[in-house]
């Protein structure tokens, strides 16, 4: 499996290089920046399109397909390889639907508030809710299935953006339905430098099990084809009739490259782990992806 994972980085990686690089009037970042370059929060729109993150899929009203293996090496185990493949698709009509309800629930305020209280309110915020679903395959042996909805609203002010996220998750395994929260604040640095900040809670039904992670994450867009993430994150556990307890910190940097007219992606994951089994005693890996993402 090892020599597997190698080759197949070789055969995709090689030709990419030797390729001349032309102009393409319909890469995602050129469509992003069009589409939203008078957003204010255009750095996280950016990072997440290049980032290929569930959330640009759902706002930017992709249908994609994506492929990601990848292949794990930490202290003390054997290295895991791993195929996945999702597909994210858009509903028009009950998208719709959803905007209706959500509009009639929270109607959207004039700007008629006087100027002391503008910093209170978001500004230049896109007021819908979204709604999606997606589809995966985890390639395992038998293979499970996934299905996902999620809904989700974006919450900007004059130096912050807040985004809410709900997920429903059910997998056909024993851990069956996953619910799931998240909210994430961002504040723009620079032009290139972005300051996340998330927070997130998973209950799974079933097993009842709920966990939480939260922590910093600093995002640098260094090139059009390159990003590097900074993230530091404790996690935390409920077990079935057991406490709340720490179970984990984990310190990562994240390398992403665009390797090919933005739908082949390498990744470099590494990091340190201090699990609660452990004794919070380091626990060092790397994690290599490549990520070939196919649609709009």
């Amino acid at each position: 499996m090892h020599s597997f994972v190698i080759s197949l980085f070789i055969i995709l990686v090689g030709p990419v290089f030797a390729e001349e690089e032309t102009s393409d009037n319909f890469h995602l970042l050129d469509k992003t920046h069009y589409l939203l370059k008078n957003n204010l929060d255009y750095l996280a729109n950016r990072v997440d399109s290049f980032f290929a993150t569930e959330r640009a899929d759902d706002e930017f009203g992709r249908s994609t397909l994506r492929i990601r293996t990848n292949y794990e090496l930490r202290e003390l185990a054997r290295g895991e390889s791993d195929i996945n493949y999702r597909i994210n698709f858009k509903i028009p009509s009950l998208n719709r639907r959803i905007k209706e309800s959500t509009d009639k629930l929270f109607p959207n305020k004039k700007d008629s508030e006087d100027s002391s209280s503008q910093s209170q309110i978001p500004t230049e915020s896109r007021r819908d809710w979204y709604f999606n679903a997606d589809v995966g395959v985890n390639a395992s042996i038998p293979p499970k299935a996934v299905l996902r909805t999620r809904l989700r609203k974006n919450f900007l002010f004059e130096k912050w953006s807040h985004r809410f996220s709900e997920e429903v998750t059910y997998v056909t395994e024993e851990d069956g339905l996953t619910e799931e929260t998240i909210l994430t604040s961002d504040f723009s640095i620079s032009t290139n430098l972005l300051l996340r900040i998330t927070n997130s809670k998973e209950w799974k039904v079933l097993s009842k099990q709920f966990r939480t992670n939260h922590g910093p994450n600093l995002i640098h867009q260094v090139t059009e084809r390159d990003a590097l993430s900074y993230s530091l994150i404790a996690q935390s556990i409920i077990e079935e009739e057991g406490p709340w307890i720490l179970s984990n910190y984990r310190l990562s940097t994240r390398y992403r490259r665009d390797l090919y007219r933005h739908w082949i992606y390498l990744d470099t994951i590494t990091g340190l782990d201090f699990p609660k089994e452990y004794s919070f005693r380091r626990n060092p890996f790397v994690i290599f992806q490549l990520e070939v993402l196919f649609g709009s």
